[in-house]
């Protein structure tokens, strides 16, 4: 604990009387500008109260002089700190608190890509797929939906409401309000689910969950069982719904034009019965496109809409603010549970989407399949744009937005 003049360069114990009586014989601190005004003022004047034995707290070092403000200049790890006149000392600025969500986000960065960024979706996006794999997918959907709200019922009955005088900022408080939102929106999403396949006329059987759709029900299934933590349920509901988010951002950035606004009724933030606009010129779909309108106007619209990626980012707090407020515990084996739990719902929600190349050929690679052979050679047909049977919203041999920019050039010409 030393000090330097900064003048002339002499070190002292640090004490401030000790500094006030080396500046008051000083030379170099004496003839600046500083000095002289310190000699104006009286600061290194010692009155006779400051030099009697057991005097003043001030000269025996164990009080601050209060007329020292304009005279010693402290040592610190803040450079710039003034204390001169009446400026006050700026405070350092907080330490960023330690984000869990964004460690899971970075630890499995490659799966978590690997798993939202699907041909399934790009197809989506582009308006290549086919009818058949969008029913499929939404009859998988279902489940996973269904699900999600006794899970979040689960995840209400782990809350214990602590005794605190501000409700409204503890974490746990927080929490059961972001839940009991969240049970009320997969709700209405039910209902956007039900009036959207009403809607667009899309005609989905009931099937049996499929093994990747299983495994997700029965890992929401145990991550709210009693075994498990609160903090471990609500890392695996934001990953669903980040999952959500993600997916559907990959595949909107395959449109060509998204809308500028739309009156689609999203679920759990306005009314799903409400009339929605469309982002084709012509008031009729035809009947064949119907499903990329569906995936367009409302799914990929509601996935990605404002509101959801707020309420995705509500989790996300509420993940961090709890696992930050853990007190008790052992630390590494709730993180350990943590990076688990978020592993396995990335892995299960990488197999739920359909294997679907967007071409509308399921049944062919499933007789491919039953003769034993695992690959189909692609076949060409020259004549492939006489029968006009296609599952892309631009009709030819399925190529799409290239099959139909090649026409449209050639009808110019």
């Amino acid at each position: 604990m030393r000090v330097r003049c900064l003048h002339c360069g002499f070190v002292r114990a640090k004490n401030t009387t000790r500094q006030v009586e080396h500046l008051a014989g000083c030379q170099e601190f004496l003839s600046s500008t500083e000095g002289q005004q310190a000699l104006a003022n009286g600061d290194l004047v010692l009155t006779s109260a400051e030099v009697k034995p057991g005097g003043s707290d001030i000269w025996r070092g164990s009080a601050p002089n209060p007329n020292l403000a304009g005279v010693v200049h402290r040592r610190g790890p803040n450079k710039s700190r003034q204390s001169t006149g009446a400026n006050a000392t700026p405070a350092r600025p907080a330490a960023p608190k330690p984000s869990l969500a964004s460690h899971l986000v970075t630890k499995l960065s490659a799966a978590l890509t690997d798993a939202t960024q699907k041909s399934f979706l790009s197809h989506a996006g582009c308006g290549t797929l086919s009818a058949a794999a969008l029913k499929q997918w939404l009859a998988q959907e279902i489940h996973i939906s269904r699900a999600l709200v006794p899970f979040v019922g689960s995840l209400i009955g782990k809350v214990r409401i602590p005794e605190t005088s501000n409700l409204t900022s503890d974490p746990t408080c927080r929490a059961i309000d972001l839940l009991c939102s969240a049970v009320n929106n997969m709700k209405k999403e039910l209902e956007f689910l039900e009036s959207t396949k009403r809607k667009y006329d899309l005609r989905v059987d009931m099937e049996e969950p499929q093994p990747a759709t299983q495994g997700f029900i029965d890992l929401l299934a145990s991550a709210s069982s009693p075994d498990s933590s609160l903090l471990e349920g609500l890392v695996i509901l934001w990953a669903t719904e980040h999952c959500f988010c993600v997916s559907f951002q990959y595949a909107g950035n395959f449109k060509s034009t998204m809308p500028a606004s739309s009156s689609y009724q999203l679920p759990s933030y306005l009314n799903p019965s409400a009339s929605s606009s469309t982002m084709y010129s012509t008031s009729e779909r035809r009947a064949d496109t119907q499903h990329i309108a569906a995936l367009h106007e409302a799914f990929i619209q509601n996935w990605t809409s404002a509101n959801f990626v707020r309420f995705v980012s509500a989790c996300k707090s509420i993940v961090d603010e709890v696992a930050n407020a853990q007190t008790t515990g052992n630390g590494k084996t709730e993180m350990t549970a943590c990076e688990r739990r978020f592993k396995q719902a990335i892995a299960m929600w990488g197999q739920i989407w359909p294997e679907f190349d967007g071409m509308g050929e399921e049944e062919e690679r499933a007789e491919a399949g039953a003769n034993g052979s695992g690959e189909k050679p692609i076949e060409i047909d020259d004549d492939a744009d006489a029968d006009g049977a296609a599952d892309s919203p631009y009709g030819g041999t399925g190529l799409g937005a290239i099959d139909a920019h090649n026409r449209e050039s050639v009808s110019a010409q």
